[in-house]
């Protein structure tokens, strides 16, 4: 079985492919969080309850999770879902951060960008963090896009 490759945008989660799930594992973790039913996510998956029922049990397994609930909450810990208001509030937030008060643009001197960006790598030395912080901000404008659609 090949990892997840692409990112499953839910209506309330976005699934980010990592810890090893299958896409179709990514996307019975993004369906559950997301409420729907196991019967909508097979249909969707074009796989009966049976098979949703073994991809539940191999992303608990993949995740240490104990329970359904136990399942979505280690998903949000391990960085796999991302609440879709996060990725339009840091899309918002980083339009906003390049505007001034006119609505000029306004660029920070060099130094000041490379100290921060070394902050965000301080705070997680494995940088799980800072790579989670980036590739939310690069999907945050897909999401945000998205809505609207």
């Amino acid at each position: 079985m090949h990892t997840a490759a692409e990112e499953i945008l839910g209506e309330d989660v976005i699934g980010i492919p990592g810890q090893n799930l299958t896409q179709q594992e990514l996307r019975v973790l993004v369906g559950l969080a997301n409420g729907e039913p196991p019967s909508k996510i097979g249909s969707d998956l074009k796989a009966d309850t049976i098979s949703v029922r073994h991809l539940e049990a191999s992303v608990k397994a993949k995740l240490g999770a104990k329970t359904h609930p136990h399942m979505i909450a280690r998903g949000f810990t391990l960085g796999v879902l991302i609440p879709r208001a996060l990725c339009i509030l840091l899309a918002l937030l980083g339009a906003l951060e390049s505007l001034d008060v006119d609505g000029m643009r306004q660029r920070a001197p060099k130094r000041i960008r490379i100290a921060s960006q070394s902050r965000l790598v301080k705070k997680d030395s494995s940088g799980s963090s800072s790579q989670l912080f980036s590739y939310i901000s690069a999907t945050a404008a897909v999401a945000f896009l998205s809505t609207f659609s």
